[in-house]
């Protein structure tokens, strides 16, 4: 890792690869890269766009990050949206800055019972999401990746390499590009396509649940779409191509294919997870 950290980009053109989400399965974004190295001509001059979710439930968390950090700083064409998972770590960390003065008080009162049974050492002005990470977000596997005990979030902060925080604090909401816009999770319907870029692009972290990165229910686009919205988030058996829609995520994290598809050409990739890891 010899370059330094570059700004993740968020403007981008020409051939894209979309990848769903990775949930610490290293071996299956390797093998996608392997993939494209031999069916994709001209690969280097590709934008490879990750849509967000890289750690929990897979058994490489650590490592999964670590090469994920690789390519942000040694391929150029290479950029990352963030996924809810990776709010909620990112906030569990303290690892974005927060509005001052602002009120997370009443955050607490809508976790659930269950997610209250973790013992989190530092919680002050902690928004919801972070609060729920422990349980909620099946981060069991990214603790036991990094030697942490589980739920104490100042013992995962000391061992998160600063390479990896920086990573998590310049992903952003929104990735836009002449024919499409890649998000987490979709665009809400209760907004005009305008509305949905401008809170993307303001990364409101007051927001109790960000809908963008958060709802499942976010298949269509808005009526007034004026781009194809590609997304992951949600999981379904195969990658689906709909009016002014692509959602690549096959795997929800739980030991399935992860996919990828080529844009403008619509060539769809799949990685399956190396079973000695699971």
């Amino acid at each position: 890792m010899s370059k330094q950290y570059s700004k993740m980009a968020t403007e981008i053109s020409g051939d894209v690869i979309a990848i769903g989400d990775v949930h610490g399965y290293l071996d299956s974004v390797k093998d996608l890269f392997r993939q494209f190295e031999e069916n994709i001509p001209d690969f280097e001059n590709t934008w490879v766009v990750f849509l967000g979710d890289y750690s929990d439930r897979g058994p490489n968390s650590k490592e999964t990050l670590e090469f994920l950090v690789d390519l942000w700083k040694n391929r150029p064409k290479t950029t990352f949206l963030m996924g809810n998972h990776d709010l909620a770590f990112s906030l569990f960390l303290g690892l974005l800055e927060l509005p001052k003065n602002y009120d997370y008080e009443p955050h607490k009162s809508h976790l659930k019972t269950r997610e209250k049974k973790v013992e989190i050492p530092q919680t002050d002005n902690m928004p919801l999401q972070g609060l729920r990470y422990p349980i909620a977000y099946s981060a069991q596997n990214t603790f036991k990746s990094y030697g942490a005990k589980f739920g104490n979030n100042k013992e995962l902060n000391e061992i998160v390499s600063e390479d990896v925080k920086q990573f998590y604090r310049s992903l952003p909401w929104i990735i836009n590009h002449p024919k499409y816009n890649f998000v987490h999770g979709g665009f809400s319907k209760e907004m005009t396509y305008e509305e949905n870029i401008e809170q993307l692009e303001r990364r409101d972290l007051t927001l109790i649940r960000p809908v963008w990165l958060c709802e499942r229910n976010l298949k269509k686009a808005p009526k007034d779409a004026k781009k194809i919205i590609v997304s992951g988030h949600v999981s379904y058996p195969e990658v689906q191509f709909l009016t002014n829609r692509i959602l690549v995520d096959t795997t929800g994290g739980y030991n399935k294919y992860i996919s990828a598809v080529h844009l403008p050409t619509n060539k769809v990739f799949r990685a399956f997870p190396n079973e000695q890891n699971n």
